[in-house]
């Protein structure tokens, strides 16, 4: 701690030299000796005190007296909040201090509560057997996201939905780096428009069968952020792959993938009318060599942890088997491409993916599995449909007039409709492959920013090369809440 008798003791000294020089008006000093004497005798007063209390100033010969920054002040001890620094590398103007409220935590969360019902043919019914009715929670989950620092934030989210809790998004982010935005941790890769829409704004209970063939969540690092003024975004992501719940993965070879993805908006009028398309590529080394494509038909009901490769759960079905499987297959490399397209007026939405998936298997046989789909989706109450310029995708319908039906308020109302197809048959597959059409019919209503419903009526048809074509009808609800 700084000795306040040298504090003092030192005023009084800088004190004393300044009074006499003052002590009658229009001093003036009989040389410019006396002047240059004085001026050192202040320059070294303030230099011992700035040393005592751990500041340094540099005496400006016309403009007095300049602080120069200390450690704390350019935000390299402590934590700081630092609005004002500058963006260029090396500059900063802090304009506030430390302990400026980081950090800062929100609790956030959600649930799906889902309920099926199924209606198959013959055919289908020997194919896939009896598909049971369900009712259950598709996700339960809980999230704490906020800043350490201004420009260091966190996001750490947990599903219950299944026999124990597993992680969702469990990162670290830097934002505004020479580099651009920095996460670190398990996350959403930067591949497909699909994927990165958030479950909380799907227009429909399911992403579309496209989704069999995406590397989606894994852990790594990826670099990330937008361009020419929020009218293009950017992002290349390196990770191990595959991981499992936990986002662990363990391997001794392989166990690397690559995603990149690049989207702009050609035509841009907001929300009342824009153009959007993308493309994504994704290579990826299975660190078990081993990797598998598997799809339902739009419904997934409730989840099972123990479906898929062993010790992974990479499909999130449990009474409602995969329409379509190739199986765990023997590889050492994949490639994903993958293609976007939407455009939005207003109240109505075009979206469209086509999706190729290359799988070299260890025994030389080479597939190409090939996906798409197409939605609209429109809104009946006269809303528009957001666009998410940060994440490069399409966000849910907020009501003009949240509902109140004593008051005559019915919230935001929205059809929805969606082809979806992929075909996983091949040569040398150890699952039975299958190709999958299927068309949705949605209809949801949003009561709030907070509560929607969602109604969804799927006909699938599916062609097995053994058994051949077959068809299954699924009607399907979900009750949402967030906060």
């Amino acid at each position: 701690m700084v000795n306040r008798f040298q504090i003092w003791m030192i005023a009084w000294a800088v004190l004393l030299a300044v009074v006499p020089l003052r002590a009658q008006d229009g001093v003036v000093f009989e040389s410019a000796q006396d002047l240059e004497a004085v001026t050192q005798r202040l320059q070294s007063l303030e230099f011992q005190m700035q040393q005592l209390r751990g500041g340094e100033f540099v005496f400006a010969q016309g403009g007095g007296f300049e602080r120069t920054p200390t450690v704390q002040d350019v935000g390299f001890g402590g934590e700081q909040h630092c609005a004002g620094c500058a963006k260029s590398y090396g500059a900063c103007d802090c304009t506030t201090k430390a302990g400026s409220g980081f950090p800062t935590v929100k609790v956030t969360g959600f649930f799906h509560l889902d309920a099926g019902f199924y209606g198959q043919d013959a055919v289908n019914r020997a194919t896939l057997t009896d598909i049971e009715d369900v009712v259950g929670f598709r996700r339960a989950r809980l999230a704490a996201t906020g800043n350490v620092t201004e420009r260091t934030s966190y996001m750490m989210e947990f599903d219950f939905a299944q026999a124990q809790a597993r992680f969702v998004d469990v990162w670290m982010q830097f934002k505004e780096t020479p580099v651009g935005n920095i996460r670190i941790g398990r996350y959403r890769q930067p591949f497909g428009m699909a994927e990165l829409t958030s479950v909380r704004e799907l227009p429909f209970l399911e992403r579309p069968t496209i989704f069999a063939l995406s590397p989606f969540r894994q852990t790594g690092i990826m670099f990330f952020d937008t361009a020419l003024n929020e009218r293009a975004t950017w992002a290349i992501s390196g990770y191990r792959y595959l991981s499992d719940n936990f986002g662990n993965v363990y391997a001794d070879t392989g166990g690397y993938g690559l995603s990149t993805r690049i989207t702009a908006l050609p035509v841009d009028y907001g929300d009342t009318g824009l153009l959007h398309i993308g493309f994504d590529y994704s290579y990826n080394d299975p660190g078990r060599d081993l990797v598998q494509f598997a799809s339902t038909d739009g419904f997934a009901g409730n989840q099972n942890p123990n479906l898929g490769l062993a010790g992974l759960s990479v499909l999130p079905i449990t009474a409602i088997p995969a329409f379509v499987n190739t199986g765990a297959m023997p590889t050492s490399r994949t490639n994903l491409v993958n293609i976007e397209g939407a455009a939005s007026w207003g109240r109505l939405l075009l979206q469209s993916e086509a999706r190729w998936a290359r799988v070299e298997l260890t025994n030389g046989t080479t597939n190409i599995f090939p996906a798409a789909y197409a939605h609209m989706r429109y809104v009946l109450t006269g809303e528009t449909i957001p666009y998410n310029r940060q994440a490069g995708a399409f966000g849910r319908v907020k009501p003009l007039q949240p509902a109140d039906l004593w008051c005559g308020y019915w919230g935001a109302w929205e059809a929805a409709a969606r082809v979806s197809y992929i075909d996983l048959n091949g040569t040398g597959l150890p699952g039975p492959g299958r190709r999958l059409t299927d068309v949705t019919l949605g209809l949801n209503w949003y009561l709030s920013d907070h509560v929607k419903f969602q109604f969804n009526w799927i006909h699938a048809d599916l062609n097995d090369p053994t058994s051949g074509g077959s068809q299954a009808q699924t009607y399907a609800i979900r009750g949402q809440i967030d906060y």
